[in-house]
């Protein structure tokens, strides 16, 4: 931008004023994220990013609840943590600088998958006799569990419903008394323990 002047004579300044100008463009569109899919609750660690931006001076990311920016946080590639009470959602980010911000990039889905729920109460026959076969032992399904694992007394053994929240137990000789309980599991851990099930196995007469 320049300015000068004509005086009553007709005299104008030999060099006008200038000032110069500077025109920013606004960020370009972002482009696809990539990254993990598929995360488990209450675990860090994972890179997502996306390419450079045209003319972005920095990056804003949003991310599903509970996921929190451990390191690259304004940049085009990001290090996240999930929470143990995070929950699925979207990834998305755009480019920004003074002129404002730029188009959003598509969602990018991620799947959080929750540790099992703590496992309840187990039922079923607490005094059993040394022999006895077919005694079903089982606890309310856990929560987000896909699989159980059962440990029983010393002796005993499971012939039925391995894997599921309900089993059925034989205590052939020399199976003693001991305890029972169960944990839920899932593609991302264990869940917390039931409280252990004693159970009395009486020795058969000799």
């Amino acid at each position: 931008l320049s300015v000068n002047y004509t005086a009553p004579g007709g005299c104008s300044a030999a060099t006008p004023t200038v000032m110069n100008i500077t025109v920013n463009p606004p960020p370009g569109p972002a482009g696809t994220i990539t990254g993990i899919p598929s995360v488990c609750a209450g675990t860090s660690g994972y890179n997502y990013s996306v390419p450079a931006i045209p003319n972005a001076t920095t990056y804003v990311w949003t991310l599903p609840a509970g996921a929190t920016i451990t390191s690259g946080s304004g940049t085009n590639a990001i290090v996240v943590s999930y929470s143990s009470s995070a929950v699925s959602g979207n990834i998305t980010v755009q480019g920004n600088n003074l002129c404002g911000s730029g188009a959003l990039s598509a969602p990018y889905p991620v799947i959080v998958v929750p540790l099992p729920g703590a496992a309840g109460t187990i039922s079923g026959n607490s005094t059993v006799c040394e022999g006895d076969a077919g005694i079903v032992y089982s606890v309310a399904p856990v929560s987000e569990a896909t699989g159980y694992v059962w440990n029983v007394p010393p002796g005993a053994i499971i012939v039925a419903g391995a894997n599921t929240n309900s089993i059925t137990v034989n205590f052939p000789a020399p199976a003693s008394s001991g305890i029972i309980n169960v944990y839920g599991t899932d593609y991302c851990g264990n869940g917390t323990v039931s409280p252990d099930f004693a159970v009395t196995v009486n020795p058969a007469p000799p």
